[in-house]
């Protein structure tokens, strides 16, 4: 009676244990960042750029061919971005399925299926984009500027400035509005003066 219960109790861990390591398999997404004319040597990224796998979740180096490998990656959707300071790549959305089962077959492993699109923050998830080829080839999309050159002096820039046009307005009214007032008729002058004093 004991030799029985104790069989399955056995029994009971070994399919628990089968279905806890069949449920976290995990894989492998693998690309290379390319040279373009934007990025023309990879090996300048190496060292200062990750690739990064749902804000952090997980992270890979850039090796100096530029080639990477983000492992414990596990079914399902993820977002694959290229960490860099200097550069702008476009964020791809991953798909890790497991394929189907040919007809009569049935595949050991759980072969999987690696979808890849270009995704725009904000949008969503459509399965309708061309799917990338795999392994990943990613090229950089844009050079970050953060200086700007310095502005030379130019007159215009001073005189269109919102002080330098006050000072202007002030020196009118100061200089040019006595002169005006000469010229003005001195019957509507007085008409002017009295009107005021009312």
């Amino acid at each position: 009676m004991l030799g029985r219960g104790l069989l399955i109790i056995i029994q009971s861990l070994l399919l628990l244990a089968a279905v806890v390591l069949a449920t976290d398999k995990t894989y492998r997404v693998r690309g290379s960042i390319v040279a373009s004319d934007i990025l023309s040597d990879v090996s300048q990224l190496a060292t200062r750029a990750q690739v990064v796998l749902n804000g952090g979740e997980h992270r890979a180096f850039i090796q100096k061919d530029g080639t990477f490998a983000v492992d414990n990656v596990k079914l399902g959707d993820s977002l694959l971005e290229i960490a860099s300071s200097e550069y702008a790549f476009p964020k791809i959305h991953v798909r890790i399925s497991l394929k189907e089962a040919v007809e009569g077959k049935e595949e050991e492993g759980g072969r999987a299926s690696i979808a890849a699109r270009y995704v725009q923050i904000g949008s969503e998830w459509s399965d309708n984009a061309p799917v990338l080829a795999y392994p990943l080839r990613i090229s950089a999309s844009d050079k970050y500027d953060f200086f700007t050159e310095r502005q030379g002096f130019s007159i215009i820039t001073m005189f269109s400035n919102p002080y330098m046009m006050m000072v202007g307005a002030s020196l009118l009214a100061v200089f040019i509005l006595p002169k005006l007032q000469a010229n003005i008729d001195p019957e509507a002058l007085k008409e002017l003066q009295g009107g005021t004093k009312d």
